[in-house]
C-alpha cells in the first residue's frame, strides 16, 4: 500500500554496505522472509547478517545523497554502498506489486475472498488462526470470530484499520453496541462495513495488512495479514469443506495454530 520512498529505508551498521528494511513488514518470526536479527520495526531485504539497536535508518534520498549515487529510486543495478541481495529482492517486490496492479487487482473487488492470518503483537510466533471471509461478511461477523479466539468480549473497547494504524485508525470500524456508547457519528458500526468495502478502501492483495486495536487505557492489538486471495470457486471450496473450526453464516476459521 505504501509508496517505495516511505515503505523501504536503509539501514547503516556494522557491515561493510547498508541494508534495505520494508517498513510495511512486521518482526512475527512466522511471516518474516529474511531477518536474523530483531531489532526495530520493519524487516531486513535478505539473510546476510544481523540487525542491532544502534543501526541508524534514513530515506533511500537521504542514503543517494550522502554517497553521491546518482539513483532516484531502486532501479537498475545496486549501488556499492547497499547489500545486492537487498537490492535484488526490494526490486522483486516492487516487480510484483506492479504486477498485481497491472491486474486490475480493483476490478475482481466484490467478487474474491481473502484468507486472513490473525495474530497477537508479540504473539505471533506461538498461536495465529486463519479466518477466510467472503465479500459480503460484515466487519461484525469478523468481529465475532476474532473474539472467538482471543480474550476479547464486549468489555474491550476495540476498533478496527487498515496496515499499521494503532490508535488513529482511518476505518474506524466499532463493534455495534460500542458504536452506540460512543456517540460519535464518524464512527462506523462494524454491522455496516463489509471486507468489499474495506477492500475498495486498501486495494487489498496478499501481504496487506488489517489491524485491530483494543484496551486504549493501555492499548494493546492484533494484526492480520492476507494470506490468500480467493476466486469465487475456491472460496466456496473452502468454506463449504469440512475443514471449519467455527463459522458465521459468511466466514469461518479454518486453520490454526496454538501453542
Amino acid at each position: 500500500m505504501s509508496e517505495p520512498a516511505d515503505r523501504f529505508v536503509i539501514e547503516i551498521g556494522i557491515g561493510t554496505v547498508a541494508h534495505i528494511i520494508d517498513m510495511d513488514a512486521g518482526q512475527d518470526g512466522t511471516d518474516s522472509r529474511f531477518s536474523l536479527g530483531v531489532s526495530g520495526p520493519g524487516e531486513k531485504m535478505c539473510s546476510r547478517g544481523n540487525r542491532y539497536p544502534g543501526d541508524k535508518r534514513v530515506t533511500f534520498a537521504e542514503f543517494a545523497s550522502h554517497h553521491d549515487i546518482n539513483k532516484t529510486d531502486f532501479e537498475g543495478d545496486a549501488p556499492d554502498e547497499i547489500c545486492s541481495y537487498c537490492w535484488s529482492n526490494t526490486r522483486g517486490a516492487l516487480a510484483d506489486k506492479q504486477e498485481r496492479a497491472d491486474n486490475n487487482v480493483s476490478e475482481k473487488i466484490g467478487s474474491v475472498g481473502y484468507r486472513l492470518r490473525w495474530k497477537q503483537k508479540g504473539r505471533a510466533r506461538d498461536e495465529w488462526y486463519d479466518i477466510v471471509v467472503r465479500p459480503e461478511t460484515t466487519m461484525a461477523d469478523l468481529d465475532r470470530l476474532v473474539c472467538r479466539f482471543t480474550t476479547l468480549d464486549d468489555f474491550h473497547l476495540r476498533m478496527y484499520g487498515l496496515e499499521g494504524e494503532y490508535l488513529d485508525s482511518s476505518l474506524r470500524v466499532l463493534p455495534n453496541h460500542q458504536y452506540e456508547e460512543a456517540g460519535d457519528r464518524t464512527y462506523t458500526r462494524a454491522s455496516e462495513m463489509t471486507i468489499t468495502d474495506v477492500a475498495e478502501r486498501a486495494r487489498l492483495g496478499e501481504g496487506d495488512r488489517l489491524s485491530l486495536v483494543y484496551d486504549f487505557g493501555t492499548p494493546s492489538h492484533y494484526y492480520c495479514i492476507v494470506k490468500e486471495v480467493y476466486e469465487p470457486d475456491r472460496l466456496d471450496e473452502v468454506l463449504d469443506g469440512d475443514n471449519a473450526i467455527t463459522s458465521t453464516g459468511t466466514a469461518a476459521i479454518v486453520t490454526e495454530k496454538r501453542p
